[in-house]
């Protein structure tokens, strides 16, 4: 996806507060920096957060700004000076690569990944005790894009399962830079749109990943090694919503089908008649 201004944003609010020590990150896909310099320059002034006029032509020189000497990342392309690694592969297991960050960000690389185990596994892995990681994921339009979409409550039921604590869960509405808070009925209001999803999570155990079971059919779930929460998503803000009426054609019969069907015999009953 690349870095655009609400990252920048975001990150520096991260920085300038308390959110986050540390001067490592690394990014799950080589990102391009979208944002013009003096764009840049005026969202870390903002945070007190000094930079030159010097033009920042890549990731690296950005992070640097933002207080992170130790950058990396990983692209299957190998540009940047990327790690040459597959996503879709756990990267200790086949790689060999145990390093961890106190900064991991997913700017819009895990819809392009096919194995979404793997990829959240690696994302886990690579962050620190105490570190954070960033994921901005299409969640609504952004037609053919890539594998997927992720709705908010695969967020809340990521954090749940892994004992993350949610810092942040924010989107964006057709590539604006306004980042809004989520909540229910904003989302609902925007979601014919395109948007962007920013949840930002603190890791706070060394557990291994843990695989999210469904939020909502949690409590009746018998298999065994899922973490269970008591915590009803159809309670809270993350609870389902319908954009175009009811479930009528769980029933065995789609309702538009029906009144057509029913005009339609009608009709012939009528010309039948004649």
């Amino acid at each position: 996806m690349g870095i655009n201004a609400e990252m920048v944003r975001l990150i520096a609010n991260i920085r300038s507060g308390s959110a986050l020590r540390g001067g490592s990150v690394i990014e799950i896909g080589a990102q391009d920096v979208c944002v013009v310099p003096d764009v840049i320059s005026r969202i870390l002034q903002e945070y007190a957060i000094p930079c030159s006029e010097k033009s920042i032509t890549n990731a690296k020189d950005l992070y640097s700004l933002l207080g992170y000497a130790d950058y990396q990342c990983i692209d299957a392309s190998g540009i940047q000076d990327a790690l040459l690694m597959d996503l879709n592969n756990d990267i200790r297991e086949f790689y060999g690569f145990f390093q961890e960050y106190d900064l991991v960000t997913n700017l819009g690389t895990a819809e392009h990944c096919f194995n979404q185990f793997s990829v959240f596994k690696n994302l886990h892995d690579l962050c620190k005790l105490g570190g954070l990681m960033v994921h901005a994921l299409p969640a609504q339009g952004n037609v053919n894009h890539g594998f997927y979409n992720y709705h908010p409550r695969f967020f809340l039921d990521l954090a749940v399962a892994n004992g993350y604590d949610i810092v942040d869960l924010s989107f964006t509405v057709d590539y604006r830079s306004r980042l809004i808070k989520y909540s229910r009925a904003e989302f609902e209001k925007w979601d014919s749109h395109d948007l962007l999803f920013y949840a930002v999570f603190r890791k706070i155990n060394n557990d291994y990943f843990s695989t999210p079971f469904d939020g909502m059919f949690a409590k009746a779930n018998k298999v065994v090694g899922y973490f269970n929460s008591d915590v009803d998503p159809l309670l809270t803000e993350f609870s389902p919503y319908l954009k175009g009426g009811r479930w009528e054609n769980t029933k065995g019969y789609d309702s538009d089908f029906q009144s057509s069907y029913k005009r339609l015999t009608a009709f012939l009953a009528r010309f039948c008649q004649w």
